[in-house]
């Protein structure tokens, strides 16, 4: 029984005095879940200082890397070459001659960059050997023909900018001359003869040429040019008297003045062809015609002829007669 004297508890106040009697082991649970609070903030923290940074990065441009300090010394000899290089690409275009290599008392290399019309870059040079003082050509690069002695037996050092100079002028002349003759070549065609020592210097042109009265008969002209190495124009213009009528070799020469003034071609046509002068060339229009290639004939069927006809025909052939197969029968068994 219980004691009457004794109050009841009521149970909600039971609980909480149960409640409020903690377990031994409450401390160590306690510290674990302090520490796993302190890790897990830890953590966001970290989170958001790693979201922070990305957010920086994306709104904040990239700051362009400083450039390496130079010093202005550098900068000042960078600039001076720079400028030597333009001015050595300008000579170099102005005058067509330029240094490829230099040492001293031992070689100099002078190359010549040619300006003509061509499809490729012409180039042409010298190697001067220096050793002892000599300068002499040791090797060269030049076009076929070209007259190099006719230009170095003029000075006593060919490494002067007057010798080299002199080289560069006569190449130009020498490929002048050629484009001349070459366009001359291709105006007159078939109808005249020409010719040329490979340098130039010396130009024939044979061709048919008669005053502008048409009944009188043409004559034979024989153009003799003659150039100096230097000259783009011809500075000797003669004409073979040999089988032509008495001054008419004087009258040719005279008409050919033009020749010292203008390019060989246009020369040749207001001389010749327009009727500046007392003579024509002749446009042999006949024997253009005559030299042209036949054309290759049509090959046409041929018509039939029944009497002319070769082909085997079975019903055509006649029939053996009994002697034939006599004498056949006859030949096989006495062969037996």
């Amino acid at each position: 029984m219980t004691n009457p004297t004794k109050k009841q508890m009521k149970i909600p106040r039971l609980f909480r005095k149960q409640a409020a009697c903690l377990p031994e082991d409450c401390e160590e649970l306690n510290e674990e879940i302090q520490q796993l609070e302190q890790k897990l903030k830890d953590k966001q923290m970290e989170l958001f200082q790693a979201q922070r940074e990305s957010y920086k990065s994306k709104l904040k441009p990239k700051t362009k890397k400083t450039d390496q300090f130079i010093r202005p010394d550098t900068i000042m000899a960078q600039n001076h070459i720079d400028s030597l290089e333009r001015n050595l690409e300008l000579m170099e275009m102005l005058t067509g001659m330029v240094v490829k290599s230099y040492e001293a008392n031992d070689h100099c290399v002078v190359g010549y960059t040619m300006q003509h019309h061509s499809v490729h870059k012409v180039e042409h040079g010298l190697r001067i050997n220096m050793k002892d003082g000599n300068n002499s050509v040791s090797k060269f690069s030049l076009p076929l023909g070209f007259n190099f002695n006719a230009v170095v037996e003029e000075f006593e050092n060919i490494l002067t900018p007057e010798c080299l100079g002199s080289l560069r002028k006569a190449l130009v002349a020498y490929y002048d001359r050629i484009e001349q003759f070459e366009a001359l070549k291709k105006l007159l065609s078939i109808e005249a003869q020409l010719f040329k020592v490979m340098d130039g210097t010396h130009v024939e042109v044979s061709f048919k040429a008669r005053t502008h009265d048409e009944e009188e008969p043409s004559v034979a002209v024989e153009l003799l040019l003659d150039y100096r190495v230097y000259d783009t124009r011809p500075k000797v213009i003669s004409v073979k008297d040999t089988g032509l009528p008495e001054g008419v070799a004087d009258t040719l020469r005279d008409q050919c003045y033009i020749f010292k003034k203008k390019p060989l071609e246009v020369a040749f046509k207001e001389c010749f062809m327009d009727g500046i002068g007392p003579y024509n060339f002749v446009q042999q229009l006949c024997r253009r015609e005559a030299e042209q290639p036949p054309r290759p004939k049509r090959r046409r069927p041929q018509r039939y002829d029944p009497n002319n006809d070769d082909t085997f025909v079975p019903e055509d052939c006649s029939e053996p007669s009994e002697d034939e197969d006599e004498r056949r029968l006859r030949d096989v068994y006495g062969r037996k």
